[in-house]
């Protein structure tokens, strides 16, 4: 009798175990459905590229006036080439708001592009930190995984796009580390600076020989590393300011 007892304990934990990840798999499956849609949708209104007569080059210009409408707490953009990048960066009430909320609002698995409640929205801090989920299906910040892997080569742009400015950054480092209140510091004297500069620039796996010049801003991309223990992170330097 007890052995019975026992043996159908078992199953109903192996039942309540299975239903529970089903239900995780089916609200991770619809969560990227919904997340490839909104993609989809919103950079056809939102995003509009031209050729620049003179030189060829592509020119990008972002509609801050739909994205507001959309949501008050998108306040940039943010585009790296040849990766899934290319999302709004937004800004919430707390610094826990976007872990798990889409620029609508409503919940996601992927959350969102988002900084700490307390930055400067302008990108006037002397590091600017931008955190995004590692999502299995390359969304969000997972392509950070390829400067990592070196998949992009040593001579990588990141663009950031405000409603009143431009800026182009060059990474000059990236590592995995264990998270840490250091890495995320966004205000230096210039002597911290020049060492947190150099020290992540000790610590990187490729060696971007990126010239620094210490008086410019910098942002840091942060991601969750395969086993969400420790983090992949991105230095990048500012170089071109309109």
């Amino acid at each position: 009798m007890k052995n019975k007892i026992l043996i159908n304990i078992i199953l109903i934990i192996f039942i309540c175990l299975f239903l529970y990840s089903g239900y995780n798999v089916f609200i991770w499956v619809k969560s990227d459905i919904e997340t490839k849609k909104l993609e989809k949708e919103l950079y056809t209104e939102i995003i509009t590229k031209e050729e620049e007569p003179e030189t060829g080059e592509e020119m990008i210009s972002i509609d801050f006036g739909k994205l507001k409408e959309i949501n008050p707490d998108i306040f940039a953009w943010i585009i790296i080439n040849n990766t899934y990048i290319n999302y709004p960066i937004l800004q919430g009430p707390t610094n826990e708001y976007y872990l798990r909320k889409d620029i609508y609002k409503k919940y996601s698995v992927a959350g969102s592009i988002f900084v700490y409640s307390n930055v400067n929205k302008s990108f006037l801090d002397e590091n600017t930190v931008i955190y995004g989920h590692n999502m299995k299906n390359d969304r969000m910040f997972s392509n950070l995984h390829k400067i990592y892997n070196g998949d992009l080569g040593t001579d990588i742009d990141i663009q950031i796009f405000t409603e009143n400015k431009y800026s182009t950054y060059k990474v000059f480092s990236c590592y995995i580390d264990e998270p840490n209140l250091e890495v995320i510091k966004n205000k230096f004297t210039e002597n911290e600076k020049k060492k947190y500069i150099d020290n992540a620039i000790s610590k990187s796996k490729i060696k971007f020989g990126q010239e620094i010049n210490y008086e410019n801003k910098i942002i840091t991309l942060i991601t969750c590393d395969s086993t969400n223990k420790r983090r992949v992170i991105v230095h990048a330097i500012e170089v071109i300011v309109l």
